[in-house]
């Protein structure tokens, strides 16, 4: 089986992977990882715009599943996978075992309140949304959401999604919800 995980900025995605991983003990794998480890091998500094041009033009250059292709070619467990931008990306994992896509949102106040305090990425590089003003947030989301063809399509991914997560409240707010997803896919006792 495999659980992939899309949604927006700052919405907790990587936190609900944490809690995957906690409560399951699979594999994690990041869409995005693989995009800095081919942009590391190009000397291209990993900044949060630059993964989203560098994603469009590998996608244009190997195919819009490559990503999602690097990961089922290192995995042949039950896994979780996360930073999944582009609706071809979902379908090798699809073909190859029960897959199930959970989109992870917020409130755009709470996710923008969330990126400026951390100002800094999940692999710790700086994205340089600190300064960024809620308008700018905002304009840059719907161009994400929005995209065609190599770009990102997240209002896509997050209607096909098999389940939704709001996740608004706290980290035990947030591990309730996906304790009641687990019991509901009897991956949970």
């Amino acid at each position: 089986m495999i659980i992939g995980i899309t949604g927006t900025n700052g919405s907790g995605k990587d936190t609900v992977a944490d809690i995957l991983i906690k409560k399951l003990g699979w594999s994690h794998f990041s869409l995005s990882d693989e995009l800095r480890d081919i942009c590391q091998e190009r000397n291209i500094e990993s900044t949060r715009d630059n993964l989203i041009k560098f994603a469009r033009e590998i996608r244009n250059e190997r195919g819009l599943d490559y990503l999602s292709q690097r990961v089922l070619n290192k995995v042949s467990d039950n896994f979780i996978v996360t930073s999944i931008r582009n609706p071809a990306e979902v379908e090798p994992f699809k073909k190859s075992a029960k897959f199930i896509l959970i989109a992870v949102d917020a409130p755009i106040e709470v996710r923008y309140q969330r990126v400026i305090s951390a100002g800094k990425g999940r692999s710790g590089h700086k994205v340089g949304e600190e300064s960024m003003s809620l308008e700018e947030f905002k304009n840059k989301e719907q161009i994400e959401m929005q995209g065609t063809g190599a770009d990102q399509q997240l209002q896509i991914l997050i209607d096909m999604a098999d389940t939704k997560i709001e996740n608004n409240g706290t980290i035990e707010e947030l591990e309730n919800k996906v304790d009641e997803l687990l019991l509901s896919l009897n991956l949970l006792e």
